[in-house]
Parts: C-alpha cells; structure tokens; sequence
C-alpha cells in the first residue's frame, strides 16, 4: 500500500522522525574551558606539578569568578593543561589529594589568606585518592569526580576549589601547568581568578594570596555518553511519537 502525504502531513511526519531521533541520541559531555590563552612560556606546578606539602602547608584554594559561566553547570570532573612550559617530568607527583567545591562570597580580588573563610557552606568533597601516573609534556590531568558538584554562579556566587595534599612527592620531576595572569611574574593580571595558598613553616609560615593569577581550568560536565535518558529526553520522545501517531489517523483517512 503507498502512502500519498499532503504538505501538513509531510511537515508533520518530518517533525516526528525529528524528535523521536532526538530523543533516542544520547547527549555527549563537554567541557568548559576558563582562563583561555594560557600565559605563554611559563606555568605553576601548585598544586599538583610538584611536591607541593613540603613548600606549602599542603592547602591551596583558586575561586573562579561567576561570570565566566553562562549559567549552571554539573561538574563531574577538572582538568589542567601543560602545553606551555616542558620541565621534562615523566611522572606526576605522589601523595593524596583531597579536592572540594563550593560555591563563596570571596572573588579573584577578595580571595582571604584565611583559608577556612572562603569556603561556602555547600563545600563537598568531590575526590580523594592518588593522581600518580605516567606523564609527558603536553599531556592533561584529568580528575574524574566521586560525587558531582551542581554550581549556579551568580553574584555573591562565586566558585572554589579547595585542594589538600598530602605525603607528596615529586620524583617523576616538575609540571608547570598553563596559568592565566602571569603579568611578568606579578601574577595578578586578570580578572577571573585568583589562588591562596600558605608558606610552610620552613619557608615563613605566611599566608599568600594572588589576586588576578590561577591555573587555566577545565570543567567535565559529564563522564561521556549518557547512558540513562534524562527526562527531557522521554518528553521529547513522547512528542515524537504522538506526531507519528496523529499523522498515522490521518492518512488512513
């Protein structure tokens, strides 16, 4: 039997195969990419390039301005680039790294010393484990996430990256990994970003904090394809097939 469309019912056929494909093709994740170009020549290996506990006191924060979201993200992974300066390491360092996300008030120029202060009351540990492996100069750092973070950026919302390590080492050599705001080594010349991090006692025991400065970041906003359709997709799904159903009535008209 051959089917003969009118123009409405072809229109309406289309849209319906239209939707049901869309509701059957997975969404893929991407990442966001924020500090973009990176400094030139140069990079900064806190606090995952080198053995950072035995420098600092093992705690390094890096808030995010809200406005390099366009709204809100699902993290579910970080990555850091090393592209612009090659150390000649083979590895990366050693050692526990306990990472948290939160949204806080403090921004790339209000970031305080005090590092209990920044952190916003939505903190949640998001990984905790080694980092340990193979490494070469270009390579990224990708760090799949336990538990994903939901950030709405806003403002007075802005977004922290609390990171603790621990019995570090860096035997496998230095990375410098890509930063933003180097400013001839004043490390302050934008406006995105901006790092505290504390001297070990060996070193003065001081609080520092660079306003303008911080590594280029990427946000993992999911671990491939979906699996599992989001409800989005059985709506549009259910569009499709009440489409397919209607123009079916009609052409056994």
């Amino acid at each position: 039997m051959r089917l003969h469309f009118s123009g409405g019912s072809k229109a309406l056929f289309m849209v319906g195969v239209l939707l049901v494909f869309a509701a059957l093709t997975p969404a893929m994740a991407g990442t966001v990419i924020v500090g973009t170009p990176a400094d030139a020549g140069t990079g900064n290996s806190f606090p995952f390039g080198g053995n950072y506990d035995s420098f600092a006191d093992g705690q390094y924060q890096q808030v995010y301005t809200h406005s390099l979201f366009t709204g809100p993200i699902t993290i579910t992974g970080l990555e850091f680039y090393n592209t612009q300066k090659n150390e000649g390491a083979t590895a990366m360092n050693t050692g526990t790294f306990t990472i948290s996300l939160s949204t806080t008030a403090a921004d790339w120029n209000t970031l305080s010393p005090t590092a209990a202060s920044n952190i916003g009351g939505d903190n949640t540990l998001v990984f905790s484990g080694s980092l340990a492996q193979t490494w070469a100069f270009g390579d990224t750092l990708s760090i799949a996430f336990s538990t994903p973070f939901t950030y709405t950026p806003g403002a007075g919302a802005n977004l922290l990256l609390n990171v603790v390590a621990t019995g570090t080492g860096d035997a496998g050599g230095v990375i410098p990994f890509d930063t933003n705001g180097y400013n001839n080594g004043g490390l302050n010349g934008d406006t995105i970003f901006g790092r505290d991090y504390h001297n070990s006692v060996g070193y003065g025991g001081t609080p520092v904090v660079n306003s303008g400065y911080g590594l280029v970041t990427g946000f993992d906003t999911g671990g491939g394809t979906s699996a599992t359709p989001e409800p989005a997709t059985f709506a549009l799904l259910g569009a499709g097939l009440a489409g397919l159903s209607l123009l079916r009535k009609r052409v056994r008209r």
